[in-house]
């Protein structure tokens, strides 16, 4: 029978074992032999149909149908739909959406990175889904992008013929068609339009980009490789117009790039891998389960790569990732007792409307897994990371690099109840006010909650992030704002109305109840609220920003200041002192630095933790670089944090005592006045009158 096996080299349909021969012979009665013939035919038209139409036979891994998934595409291949069917009961639209909300997608995201590894199939990936897009939907608009014009010619558009439908694989100019293929200079004018009049263009970044994008309405952009920052930022504006979708396909050699910057920072990873070919406790690499092996499976391959001959198993087999919507891992176990780094597969974003997943070597058997698995162990970890899992690590580091999600970052049910309640305000005239409300205990201060964050806000909704990524200086910066600080056009009585509602003062619980189809009480009646009327949080003091609460403004021909202006509205604020920059970071420093490999104990564990309830202080505190100055999106949250500690706030236990006037320490001891003490002012316009 050898000779039935010569010709029969197909990295994921191996010739039949001795057993498969056997089982098919008894089955249809035949010879050996024949037996073998009859599987090699039928392999070999599974073969035939994949090298004509690769777009419509050609085998996908899995990862490729999340992707799917997370740009909210349409369509999924007919053998998928068969299979999710089956295994699911599900349509694809329905599947789709499962696996969104399991990897914590609200809805399909604009923009996906793709970090793969080398020969991982992230070109073949974006190469086909434009195809698919060109003739799925008549008069589509896709645009394929890369280094330069020999790059583009030579590396990304033998793919697009590639997948080309075979029918549509000719040479033709018409009005309404042009297709003009050579191998050697690729599509004539760098462009083609196919017979359902669908137009793909090929631009690279050596073009000037506003030249390039100008006037680009797309449905599809498929950027591949170092992609400047800035050429992602312009071509998220021009998707649009015609609710487009982007897939940036990429390979991190040169390590964490600010486009890579725009994606990563403070992304959460939401399903991972085993790094089978990283141990974590000093044990040998794991080759075979890497690859989605057995054992004898990748003895086997490996012989067959010595003796030059087709190996009875596949090259690899990728990780099932359907298996996640049925609470499974969909790789092989590792072995009792092992174990190894986790390697991530996708990556929710701080920006919603991008997302990250990364394509393993594992995910593509014709690349020839198994020697980009050997050429990476001979140099290292990273060099591992990057070529055979797509992961790179930050080199720039931030002002706070001890700050640490896994330490630094409780789940909010987890923070105290009891404690010293303290507020802060960093105010603006040119966006919203940040809000930040920190408790302190004896053993360490919590930031409870920001505003805004990520809830719901009344008349708003959930609000977007507060600063995001950029990629500007090189990603030395301090982020760009997002929509989350754009001005919702809020007063101060707005402001009042939110305090009171979060910390739950008496005043808003009884207006609640008595009126409960209101949205929003009366003026006058929310001028009359007051905190020491009762509130669930009680709070120790309030501090505002001292430069932005001082600045005098003229008002009815007198000067007036926004601390005047929050007095007379009936809360009492404290200035933040005025202490610089550098002495509140190295507090918060202080505060956050412990021993992560020790034994953690009351003197070895942080002294500051952040509530994951406040996304926009997690992010600023992971990404400020104090480089931008005033401007930086990330400095506002950041701000809160210093004025605690420049203030010296913390947990002062049956005290009382202040660093200064208007200022004391000790629960329930603040400088506001109870109701029956003192005349309640109430603001009339300007003037204030004293109600007795």
């Amino acid at each position: 029978m050898a000779k039935e096996y010569k010709g029969w080299d197909h990295p994921l349909i191996p010739p039949p074992t001795y057993e498969q021969v056997a089982a098919e012979a008894n089955y249809r009665n035949l010879p050996m032999v024949e037996a073998l013939k009859s599987l090699k035919v039928r392999a070999e038209k599974v073969i035939a149909a994949e090298k004509m139409d690769p777009l419509r036979f050609g085998w996908e891994p899995t990862i490729w149908n999340v992707c799917d998934a997370l740009i909210g595409l349409d369509f999924c291949s007919g053998t998928f739909a068969k299979e999710i069917k089956k295994r699911f009961g599900m349509e694809w639209p329905e599947w789709a959406e499962a696996m969104r909300q399991h990897l914590g997608f609200s809805q399909a995201i604009t923009m996906l990175l793709i970090l793969g590894a080398n020969r991982s199939s992230k070109s073949e990936y974006s190469a086909k889904r434009g195809q698919i897009m060109l003739t799925q939907k008549p008069g589509s608009k896709v645009y394929a992008f890369h280094m330069s014009n020999p790059r583009s010619v030579r590396d990304q558009q033998p793919l697009f013929w590639k997948y080309m439908p075979p029918e549509y694989r000719h040479q033709q100019a018409t009005a309404n068609e042009y297709i003009k293929y050579k191998r050697k200079t690729g599509f004539s004018d760098n462009s083609f339009i196919n017979p359902v009049e669908s137009e793909c263009s090929f631009l690279n970044y050596a073009q000037d980009r506003d030249t390039a994008l100008e006037g680009m309405e797309a449905d599809l952009v498929l950027p591949d490789e170092l992609i400047p920052p800035d050429w992602v930022e312009t071509i998220l504006y021009r998707l649009t117009t015609r609710a487009g979708k982007g897939v940036i396909g990429f390979t991190p050699i040169r390590g964490y790039t600010p486009t890579v910057k725009i994606f990563c920072d403070s992304a959460k990873v939401v399903e991972q891998a085993e790094g089978y070919m990283l141990p974590r406790d000093g044990g040998e690499p794991d080759p075979a389960r890497a690859l989605g092996l057995s054992q004898a499976e990748f003895e086997e391959v490996t012989q067959a790569y010595i003796e030059k001959r087709p190996a009875r198993a596949p090259q690899s087999r990728a990780q099932d990732c359907c298996a996640w919507l049925e609470g499974k891992t969909g790789q092989i176990a590792p072995p009792e007792g092992r174990l190894f780094e986790k390697m991530p597969r996708v990556l929710k974003c701080a920006d919603p409307k991008l997302g990250v997943v990364f394509f393993h070597g594992c995910d593509n058997p014709y690349g020839n897994p198994k020697e980009v698995l050997s050429t990476a162990a001979t140099k290292g970890p990273d060099e591992m990371r990057i070529r055979v899992y797509g992961k790179t690590d930050k080199t720039i580091s931030n002002i706070f690099p001890k700050f640490n999600k896994d330490y630094h970052v409780l789940h909010a049910a987890d923070i105290p109840d009891e404690g010293i309640n303290y507020f802060f305000m960093d105010p603006a005239s040119d966006r919203n006010f940040f809000m930040t409300w920190i408790r302190a205990t004896r053993e360490a201060a919590y930031i409870v909650r920001e505003w805004p964050g990520g809830y719901h806000i009344p008349d708003i909704g959930v609000p977007d992030p507060w600063a995001l990524p950029s990629g500007k200086k090189e990603g030395i910066n301090d982020g760009r704002k997002g929509q989350g600080a754009d001005s919702f056009g809020f007063g101060l009585l707005r402001y009042k109305f939110e305090i009171a509602r979060l910390e739950r003062w008496l005043d808003w619980r009884k207006w609640r109840d008595e009126k409960p189809n209101e949205e929003y009480p009366a003026e006058d009646d929310l001028l009359d609220w007051d905190e020491a009327n009762g509130a669930v949080e009680v709070m120790e003091a309030r501090l505002v920003d001292s430069r932005a609460a001082s600045s005098p403004r003229v008002e009815n021909d007198r000067p007036v200041t926004l601390y005047e202006d929050l007095q007379e509205l009936g809360m009492d604020f404290s200035l933040a002192p005025g202490s610089s920059i550098t002495d509140g970071i190295s507090r918060i420093n202080t505060a956050l630095d412990f021993d992560c490999d020790a034994e953690q104990s009351f003197f070895n564990k942080p002294k500051l933790y952040v509530s994951d309830a406040c996304p926009n202080t997690i992010y600023s505190m992971e990404n400020w670089m104090n480089v931008d100055g005033q401007k930086g999106a990330c400095k506002d949250p950041v701000d809160n944090v210093r004025y605690y500690y420049t203030a010296e706030c913390g947990f002062v236990d049956g005290k009382t005592f202040g660093t200064r006037p208007g200022f004391y320490y000790g629960r329930g001891r603040s400088r506001r006045r109870e109701p029956s003490d003192m005349p309640r002012p109430v603001l009339r316009g300007r003037r204030v009158e004293v109600r007795l």
